[in-house]
């Protein structure tokens, strides 16, 4: 690239939300050190929400020696969204880039993002992550590896809300909205549509390779079940709107089985009322099938949590498929038959 060509390069921050990602965040910064724009246009911040691992000590040493434009590492107990907040707050250039601690992207990733930003006019551009599960650490590399090789698609479209573990969002959207401190999960979609709703364009390309790193059976990648009770418990109603409006622009009854059928939890969730209310029918009417159906029923679950997670992370599990699960399952039904009935009344 022409030094005028660089001159002309729009500065962007990208800013990384971490928690005790000493496991993964090598690899993570790796990753955006090993892009092809210009490292001298790219500002790099991570918010460490007080890591009780070596996270902040091994980011340290890597971009000390790094030819960044700059860096900044922010220690401070923080959530999600609030620390997605603190990368607003410290963000340097003309967009940001919100980079997930456990995703690797391909080395032209930023320059695709930002072209696509450029070209399409866009005011928010992501991509589409492949999620992938490895047994341990050691496996990644290989396994990233082979995952790079696959084929992409062509593929550029508008969508309705986007995901924030790799989206570039440019400076005029983040003037005017901010994630709500509330929203402990969905933070992205909540986002996403009130920025939709303020005329933002929203685009999703196809072309870039992002990997989402899982490590099966092991505490880091079960964020939804560490997460402290009164934290997983907090916006429910607003978690579950956010779910349904990011799900699709244009919501239908079709489109409802769809979100269903690809999150089965919230079907296993809302299966504890008519269970539940075979039960107690069944103790009226001294009927002991009906009576094992809700007991039945939970067993079923608490197996499989226990066998997926060990009886610790299991009970809680357990636990909060009724607190949080099965609340936020009905909102979601709620907003679904609000939405497509406010629909058809159109």
């Amino acid at each position: 690239m022409s030094e005028d060509a660089r001159s002309h390069t729009p500065l962007i921050t990208v800013g990384i939300v971490v928690l005790n990602r000493e496991w993964i965040i090598s690899k993570v910064l790796n990753s955006v050190l090993s892009q092809t724009y210009p490292h001298n246009r790219i500002f790099l911040l991570i918010v460490d929400g007080k890591s009780k691992d070596k996270t902040v000590e091994t980011a340290q040493k890597i971009l000390e020696k790094s030819d960044l434009k700059g860096y900044d590492i922010v220690v401070k107990k923080s959530n999600i969204p609030e620390g997605r907040n603190m990368c607003i707050d410290k963000m340097q250039g003309e967009a940001l880039l919100f980079w997930d601690s456990d995703i690797i992207m391909e080395p032209n990733a930023i320059q695709e993002l930002v072209g696509l930003m450029e070209k399409q006019k866009a005011d928010i551009v992501t991509g589409n992550a492949i999620s992938m599960f490895v047994d341990s650490v050691k496996d990644v590399d290989a396994k990233v590896e082979e995952t790079m090789k696959q084929p992409t698609l062509e593929l550029i479209e508008e969508a309705p809300a986007a995901g924030m573990g790799h989206t570039l969002i440019s400076r005029s959207v983040l003037n005017s909205v901010r994630f709500d401190p509330d929203l402990t999960i969905c933070e992205d979609y909540d986002f996403s549509i009130r920025a939709r709703e303020k005329k933002f364009k929203i685009e999703m390309t196809q072309k870039i390779h992002i990997v989402d790193v899982n490590i099966i059976k092991q505490a880091h990648s079960d964020i939804h079940i560490d997460m402290p009770l009164k934290n997983a418990m907090r916006g429910m109603r607003k978690k579950a709107r956010a779910q349904t409006l990011g799900f699709r622009s244009v919501l239908t009854r079709r489109e409802a089985i769809r979100f269903f059928m690809l999150n089965k939890r919230y079907v296993f969730y809302l299966g504890y009322v008519p269970t539940a209310i075979l039960s107690g029918i069944g103790v009226l009417m001294s009927n002991l099938l009906l009576v094992v159906m809700f007991p039945f029923y939970l067993l079923l679950f608490s197996v499989w949590q226990v066998r997926r997670r060990g009886v610790k992370a299991g009970a809680r599990a357990i636990s909060r498929s009724f607190l949080v699960g099965l609340p936020t399952s009905l909102w979601i039904g709620y907003y679904f038959t609000k939405y497509t009935t406010r629909k058809r009344q159109l």
